[in-house]
């Protein structure tokens, strides 16, 4: 079996065309190796498995990330499971899973195989695989897999197949803490903490994020509920601004954020006096939320100038408004143009007030689209008012790939919705 170095898997989520886009964003170009529809494999270097288990925290668009441990094949792939488990076992019990990816492999039946072989030498194992099935993110939580290093995947890729280790898997029971935990009506739509999240990185793709001198902040001019805010301080940002319209969403917000913070104040300090060191520092962290319309960006600018933060180091991360709210038998041609031109028109005055007020960092944004029963309508008004201002779209995956849009965007929806999310990155002229 050839070994592989500072090679690492990334399974995609759903929408993987935007995950795979996240990756770009946090590993560059010249790390990218291969990918398939669910699985995008980068070399990373000068990063330790802690902090590769760190980082992973703060990505929303992959499920696992998995080290490459060296080439495999189908036939070879059960005794090369035996030989690392051999490697790390130590005299306690062995829980251990199994994972495939772009190839049938009967997990189960091959684990309970592995798991008697392990027995016949002496080993107490067991499987977590009960189906012929990858594990899902709870099964890898609840088995303690990330704290053991017993799942073993075989990855077939374009140009290879590998056997890999999982560092980490999605915590969703995170996820849906951070969510619940808003102070809401639940009337109220939000953007998936998981979409924010991927947002951000591709907002502040080669920017620094630390808490230094000038930091990057984030700013979220349709705030909504803060799920932006919380999300980017939850990444570690600690200069993090919204605003919002309706006063209700920024009570809302502002609620939300400072009971995020102080219970994570609360867990900061459990950890340091067990001599452990916090992965968030919030000793300095700065927030603001105005009643604002998105409209009057002049007077968001003049209230987030504070010492320390100029507009100009602020990033643009937001889930745009999306228009009225329709039922799927509510939405017709129709409907939709209209609700095109009254948007058209708001964002017109948007963008000519970032215009006038010179902001040149980088805008991450979601714009509507509309689902006809199976016939899309899009805000391509969008694209005239971008350009018309100052601004100009940049790719969210290396052009060369092909897999934008033709306006260089990308697309996040969920099965069911009659609304989707275009998502677009946006940048000044030079």
């Amino acid at each position: 079996m050839n070994t592989t170095k500072n090679l690492y898997a990334f399974t995609l989520g759903r929408e993987w065309k935007v995950s795979l886009a996240e990756l770009f964003a946090l590993w560059g170009t010249d790390a990218y190796q291969s990918h398939t529809e669910t699985v995008a494999i980068f070399q990373i270097i000068g990063y330790s498995v802690e902090q590769l288990q760190r980082k992973f925290l703060t990505i929303g668009g992959s499920i696992r990330i998995i080290a490459i441990l060296g080439d495999t094949t189908v036939a070879s792939f059960p005794t090369d499971v035996i030989e690392f488990m051999n490697s790390q076992k130590g005299t306690g019990k062995i829980d251990f899973a199994l994972g495939s990816y772009g190839v049938e492999f009967r997990l189960s039946d091959i684990g309970l195989r592995i798991k008697k072989t392990m027995q016949d030498t002496g080993s107490s194992i067991r499987l977590a695989n009960v189906k012929n099935e990858n594990i899902n993110a709870a099964s890898f939580k609840k088995e303690k897999l990330a704290k053991t290093g017993h799942e073993y995947s075989i990855i077939q890729m374009p140009d290879n197949c590998y056997i890999g280790r999982t560092l980490a898997c999605q915590d969703i029971d995170a996820y849906a803490k951070r969510d619940t935990a808003k102070s809401r009506d639940m009337i109220t739509g939000m953007m998936p903490p998981k979409l924010v999240q991927m947002m951000i990185n591709m907002a502040i793709w080669g920017q620094r994020v630390s808490n230094t001198t000038n930091p990057l902040s984030i700013y979220d001019p349709f705030c909504g509920l803060g799920t932006t805010l919380i999300e980017a301080a939850n990444m570690g940002i600690t200069r993090v601004y919204g605003s919002d319209l309706s006063p209700e969403m920024v009570r809302s917000t502002e609620m939300s954020l400072a009971e995020y913070i102080a219970e994570e104040r609360v867990w900061q300090e459990r950890i340091t006096r067990v001599g452990g060191t916090p992965n968030k520092n919030f000793s300095d962290f700065q927030s603001r939320v105005l009643q604002i319309d998105a409209r009057d960006i002049s007077t968001a600018k003049n209230k987030l100038e504070i010492p320390g933060t100029p507009f100009t180091n602020i990033a643009i991360v937001s889930e745009g408004y999306l228009g009225e709210i329709m039922r799927p038998h509510e939405i017709t041609l129709d409907r939709a143009k209209e609700e095109r031109r009254k948007l058209g028109r708001m964002y017109d005055e948007f963008f000519a007030g970032l215009s006038r007020a010179k902001f040149c960092n980088s805008i991450v944004m979601t714009f509507p689209f509309w689902n006809l029963n199976g016939t899309y309508s899009y805000f391509i008004e969008i694209y005239d008012i971008i350009d018309k201002h100052g601004f100009e779209v940049v790719s969210l995956l290396p052009w060369e790939m092909k897999l934008n849009t033709m306006k260089w965007s990308l697309l996040y929806r969920r099965e069911n919705q009659t609304v989707g999310r275009e998502i677009i990155k946006i940048v000044a002229k030079k």
